[in-house]
């Protein structure tokens, strides 16, 4: 079976989500069963000569020239003319590389996926009727479509794509499930963010106004007015960093809170298992929507137990009640409540970070994912 080609805009040393699910999923397949296509951007080096994959990095989308998409078509012509067909086509944005799928398997007659991460499909229901009729047209048109939740895959369905071809592939942890943080690189960081012993509370994602931080230092602000004082670590960068400094800082929580920024796996490895509690409450933005979330199973592969918001596929990443605990989305009041009830009882914490990490080893390893795809790019190829 000839090699399938995964073309994504989003891919390392890129971070984010779907960067890391992309990659980690084809780090996992048999080795030959894909190449890889990816932007052309520094520091790409060691990262593509350690991939178990062929990885062509090159420019793949136009910013002022439409149609956007051309440069991907042309680089897969190029890579068909010079190593034939691949087996399949897998692509990981609807818009605009599921164009780019669509006109080669017309052209060349090559079967292509569809992945779905859940926002991209949701963006795409509610542009403008141009987008939502093309996004329809590639959907239907795919040999399969892969979700990475329940939820992605009841949008999928909203395009007319059958059940029998959608096909779910979980999120999965970043990190070795049997990852060891030393005891003394986990007070190195305690030392480092002056943890000062006090109950920590740590946020990890890229900092965007639909993640929820801002719920989570008004909760944290409420709490302290309570006389509940808490520390938070926010891990990650992003557009709404500014926003976020000056709220805590009006919110009179500057000494409360840290802004580390973006760090290395192994940091933040040791960040999770010197953290006492993780929240996330992505806020219902319509469109704009959390389809899973790996860092609830990252907490909770560190045994912490986690705080989702009752949106997109949240639930099904955070088991309320049994690995952590849900909230309506932009409610501060359920939010202080649900992290105070955690700070207060010490055996909460403990069982439902328990069963977390039960959770994560029994369902959600890459090697169980990436079988589930591989055979199915197999079943498209034989077809």
């Amino acid at each position: 079976m000839k090699p399938a080609l995964l073309i994504t805009l989003e891919y390392p040393p890129q971070v984010g989500g779907i960067a890391v699910y992309l990659s980690k999923l084809v780090d996992h397949l048999p080795v030959g069963r894909v190449q890889v296509m990816a932007p052309a951007r520094k520091g790409t080096h060691d990262i593509d000569m350690g991939s178990s994959a062929p990885i062509y990095r090159r420019r793949l989308v136009w910013e002022r020239f439409r149609p956007s998409w051309l440069p991907a078509w042309f680089w897969t012509g190029w890579l068909c003319r010079k190593e034939g067909n691949p087996s399949a086509i897998v692509v990981s944005h609807l818009l605009p590389m599921g164009e780019v799928a669509y006109w080669m398997k017309l052209v060349r007659r090559i079967p292509y996926v569809v992945i779905a991460h859940g926002m991209d499909a949701a963006l795409a229901l509610s542009s403008g009727r141009r987008k939502r009729r093309n996004a329809q047209r590639i959907m239907r048109a795919a040999d399969l479509v892969v979700a990475n939740s329940e939820f992605t895959a009841r949008l999928t369905e909203t395009f007319g794509v059958p059940k029998d071809k959608i096909v779910i592939i979980r999120p999965c942890p970043g990190f070795p499930l049997y990852k060891n943080v030393p005891g003394a690189q986990a007070e190195e960081v305690r030392q480092r963010y002056a943890l000062d012993g006090r109950l920590t509370v740590v946020s990890v994602g890229r900092l965007v106004d639909r993640k929820g931080f801002d719920v989570c230092l008004k909760a944290l602000a409420s709490l302290k007015a309570q006389g509940t004082d808490l520390r938070y670590l926010v891990i990650g960068d992003g557009p709404a960093r500014k926003k976020l400094e000056g709220l805590a800082a009006e919110l009179g929580l500057s000494e409360a809170v840290v802004f580390a920024g973006a760090v290395p796996d192994d940091d933040l490895a040791a960040i999770y298992t010197a953290s006492d509690i993780f929240v996330m409450t992505p806020k219902s933005a319509a469109a704009d929507v959390e389809g899973f979330g790996i860092v609830y199973l990252e907490a909770g592969l560190f045994s912490k137990p986690v705080i989702g918001s009752k949106t997109g596929g949240v639930p099904e990443a955070v088991l309320h009640e049994k690995t952590g605990l849900l909230v309506e989305p932009d409610s501060v009041d359920q939010l202080a409540a649900a992290i105070k009830r955690l700070a207060d009882d010490a055996g909460l914490r403990a069982s439902l970070g328990q069963a977390g990490r039960r959770r994560v080893l029994e369902e959600f390893n890459w090697q169980k994912q990436a079988a589930i795809f591989s055979a199915a790019l197999e079943h498209i190829a034989k077809d």
